[in-house]
């Protein structure tokens, strides 16, 4: 067993050359990496002792050799590395994020000033209508996803959302007529989001609450927004600043792992997760700037968010998840034998209820017994395995 293996604070030179010889990486380049900052500068060495590296160093080197592959750039390799959560020089993330900070400090309030100004001089349009117009020919990378859903005159209702949590003004959707479910803006802002099967996907009756959390989310990232001076936290301790890029990826993470999980059996848009799931995989460096940012200031509003420890367990359980579920989707699509209970069709049926669910396990357990010619506990054991991913 390595020492990367056994979770040592350092990892061995012999786990470095096995990592080297791997990946077809040398000495050399390990030296040049901790010269440029793209890995750690700390070691353990001392006269007649062998050399360690800090824990964590065979992954970096890893993912270093796979991001020059991509392009050999050591500035995007430094940045994807620092956004994949590896320690890197500060000069390959800090100035972004200072960047980011300082828009956002000259955003917000100049989102504030034309709304004041819409008002006072009575325009015979909203900021939002004007808006809407603007941005119907904007080829955004993230706005795209949000207008393709709704129809153009719709727009400026949830651009008035959004605008609303930007200003600092939103203290939840419009009241509700009698007999309405939703009121207009809320269900706009749901389809906007790609949020709708959250409402309506199911796994024994529970569903994933993300229509009912988007209020108080509303609410918490108003205040965060209101906090301002995002420079300033773009100048904090790297510390704290990789706690909330950490806090952002787990979040997004969860949500994609979620996604994929369940993606193969309730279609696209599963449990409202689509558009988080994007975010996770596409999301561009100036969006990540302003995740990390954001969940800094978020992070200051008591129970706004979970514990920094606890999002990272959900993440690594949803990974989990996300891996036995694939196991089930390939066994569905390619050995004949599991092709109906693994059915999605079937899946479902069988999270309908307690009842339906136990029944569909003992079938599954039935084909794994016929499938391998296992003893009763063996296949108990790969059963449990395989319905770990739901």
């Amino acid at each position: 067993m390595t020492s990367e293996d056994a979770g040592a604070v350092w990892e061995s030179q012999a786990d470095v050359d096995a990592v080297l010889s791997e990946t077809g990486a040398t000495m050399d380049k390990v030296r040049r990496w901790r010269r440029e900052g793209l890995l750690s500068k700390e070691i353990d060495w001392r006269p007649g002792s062998a050399v360690r590296y800090p824990k964590g160093t065979c992954s970096q080197i890893r993912a270093i050799a796979v991001l020059f592959k991509e392009k050999d750039r050591g500035k995007y390799v430094g940045r994807r590395l620092w956004i994949y959560g590896f320690p890197v020089d500060e000069k390959y993330w800090r100035p972004s994020l200072q960047k980011q900070g300082r828009l956002l400090d000259r955003f917000f309030p100049l989102l504030i000033r034309l709304v004041q100004r819409f008002d006072r001089d009575w325009q015979s349009e909203t900021l939002y209508d004007s808006a809407a117009k603007r941005l119907a020919s904007v080829e955004d990378v993230v706005f795209s996803r949000i207008k393709g859903r709704i129809d153009p005159r719709e727009m400026p209702t949830v651009l008035r959302v959004i605008g609303d949590v930007g200003t600092g003004e939103f203290d939840g959707f419009e009241t509700s007529i009698a007999g309405e479910e939703q009121t207009s803006d809320e269900a706009l802002t749901i389809c906007a989001l790609d949020f709708a099967k959250a409402g309506s996907n199911a796994i024994l009756g529970k569903q994933l609450n993300l229509i009912e959390l988007l209020p108080s989310g509303f609410k918490n990232v108003t205040a965060a927004i209101s906090m301002g001076n995002f420079e300033r936290i773009a100048n904090s301790p790297a510390e704290e600043i990789g706690r909330a890029r950490n806090d952002a990826r787990n979040g997004f993470l969860i949500g994609l792992y979620l996604y994929e999980a369940n993606r193969w059996i309730y279609g696209d848009g599963a449990f409202g997760l689509r558009l988080i799931a994007w975010i996770a995989r596409k999301a561009p460096d100036p969006l990540i700037d302003v995740m990390t940012l954001m969940m800094f200031r978020l992070r200051q509003i008591p129970g706004a968010i979970l514990p920094s420890d606890e999002i990272e367990e959900l993440a690594e359980r949803a990974r989990a998840v996300c891996l036995y579920s694939k196991r089930h989707e390939w066994h569905w699509g390619n050995d004949p034998r599991f092709a109906k209970i693994l059915d999605p069709k079937r899946i479902k049926l069988a999270f309908t209820d307690e009842t339906a669910l136990k029944r569909w396990r003992t079938e599954l357990e039935a084909i794994i017994l016929l499938a391998n010619g296992r003893s009763g506990i063996g296949a108990e054991d790969e059963n449990r395995e395989i319905g770990k991913g739901h």
